[in-house]
């Protein structure tokens, strides 16, 4: 119980600690009114707190955009169907899915970044190739190529360059 009253306490000084820094108040000052035994110790409990709200904030960015990217998903694979069968809608639709889903993750500043477009257009199919895997959507190319009827034998070309 004792141990819990001296973290709530040190809780208590770090956090007015921090507000006084903030408010433009000097580490010497800061130690002389909160108790601490130098500006030293009064620096290092502000900087302890910035470091503790920046971890927080990043892990709750961290947590938000995993929740996004998870929705994301979730409307992808309800309108992926539909975009299989060639609906406008859903095409459009799924675009807006991807570009949102880009700007999420940065991937539409690799262009800007001056990275070729081929390697934008690579990123984007593997992530389409990945969400195909992740919902057991079958590639419809994949399948036309499969059923497609290959003709093996040389190509002859008459003497103007054309086919014969």
């Amino acid at each position: 119980m004792a141990d819990q009253q001296r973290k709530l306490e040190i809780s208590k000084r770090r956090h007015q600690a921090l507000q006084m820094r903030i408010a433009g108040v000097s580490p010497t000052l800061i130690a002389e009114r909160l108790g601490y035994s130098s500006p030293q110790a009064a620096s290092s409990d502000v900087t302890r707190a910035l470091q503790k709200a920046a971890k927080q904030e990043q892990m709750a960015a961290e947590h938000l955009l995993h929740l996004e990217l998870d929705r994301l998903d979730r409307m992808m694979a309800a309108v992926w169907p539909k975009v299989l069968k060639g609906e406008v809608n859903a095409v459009e639709t799924c675009l807006k899915i991807i570009n949102k889903r880009s700007s999420l993750l940065g991937l539409d500043l690799i262009n800007r970044n001056g990275a070729a477009d081929s390697d934008m257009a690579s990123l984007l199919g593997n992530m389409l190739l990945q969400l195909q895997a992740r919902h057991n959507v079958p590639d419809p190319d994949t399948d036309v190529i499969l059923e497609a009827e290959v003709i093996q034998g040389e190509i002859e070309y008459d003497d103007s360059g054309g086919e014969a």
